[in-house]
């Protein structure tokens, strides 16, 4: 589904004016501020999910891989850089129910996997600039004849808990798009995808990259169908600690410099381009964000402390 020029600069002025809101608060009283606290420690605690290809998971060797875990890499090297000192990545798991308390109550300083930049969630936290923009849609098993949205109707559906997701399906239940037998909420998407493989729910809602991340980790990929019916938009940005300002200025920076120097498309055909186990292909409008956000005064050689 192509998405159009009007969101986009939507999801970009959205964003703008949340980060413009945040960066006149301060650090709540007695919080230490994130960069001083990386610099003291050296080390810095990054939020992964465990189960959310190709943007982070646990691989079988027990480690975290995935496209923001490679960016979480990146982060960390900018760091060690500025500070001139080595900065240690201490990677905690984090779920979609508790990505945003984790990082309001500063357990971790960032959470970098999938997270999509909502309102009400600005309410707690920060967010980043965008560098995914993502679809609602649903997997559904190949034999089901399921082909379009009007036929869930009777059938059982499903979303995990704390996600955008849940609630754009619980939205499009209430105003009757679409009228299941049954709304099936799961704490996980390997969960979800389990009760899909042993027909307990008939389609699970989801981002669409975790979708593709979901059918390509399959045995038999070719059993699963993604049906490209959008019921909602989501821009993902990196979450951080509300009012910590330096260091959403950091990040940001940060994400400007990928654009820059091109590491973030290094990094996105790695784990999303044509050659990829979970190819995701980015549409010209994607790419046209991605332009917009490469503003000046951010060098190769940035940051300097």
């Amino acid at each position: 589904m192509k998405i159009s020029k009007k969101f986009l600069t939507g999801v970009l002025l959205l964003t703008v004016g949340m980060l413009l809101l945040s960066s006149s608060n301060l650090v709540g009283q007695g919080t230490q501020p994130t960069l001083e606290r990386i610099e003291e420690t050296g080390k810095i605690r990054i939020g992964f999910r465990e189960a959310s290809p190709p943007f982070a998971y646990v691989d079988e060797r027990g480690e975290y891989v995935g496209f923001s875990v490679d960016m979480a890499k990146l982060l960390v090297d900018r760091l060690s850089v500025y500070f001139r000192k080595d900065i240690e990545l201490v990677p905690i798991a984090v779920e979609a129910k508790t990505r945003v308390p984790l990082v309001a109550n500063a357990t971790i300083d960032i959470s970098m996997e999938c997270c999509t930049h909502t309102a009400s969630r600005d309410e707690v936290v920060d967010f980043s600039l965008p560098y995914f923009l993502a679809e609602t849609l649903f997997i559904t098993r190949a034999d089901s004849g399921i082909t379009t949205l009007q036929d869930l109707n009777g059938k059982i559906v499903s979303a995990t808990r704390g996600t955008t997701n849940l609630e754009a399906l619980e939205k499009v239940i209430d105003e009757g798009v679409i009228t299941p037998q049954d709304l099936v909420i799961t704490e996980s998407h390997s969960k979800a995808f389990y009760a899909l493989k042993t027909k307990k729910v008939d389609a699970h809602f989801t981002d669409s990259s975790l979708l593709m991340g979901l059918k390509m980790s399959a045995d038999h990929p070719e059993d699963y169908v993604i049906i490209k019916e959008a019921i909602s938009y989501e821009p993902y940005g990196f979450p951080v600690r509300e009012g910590d300002s330096d260091f959403l200025d950091f990040v940001n920076n940060f994400l400007i410099w990928t654009l820059v120097t091109g590491k973030y498309y290094e990094v996105y055909d790695e784990w999303m381009g044509p050659e990829s186990a979970v190819p995701i292909p980015r549409s010209a409008d994607f790419d046209a964000l991605l332009n917009a956000m490469q503003w000046p005064g951010i060098s190769e050689d940035w940051p300097e402390k």
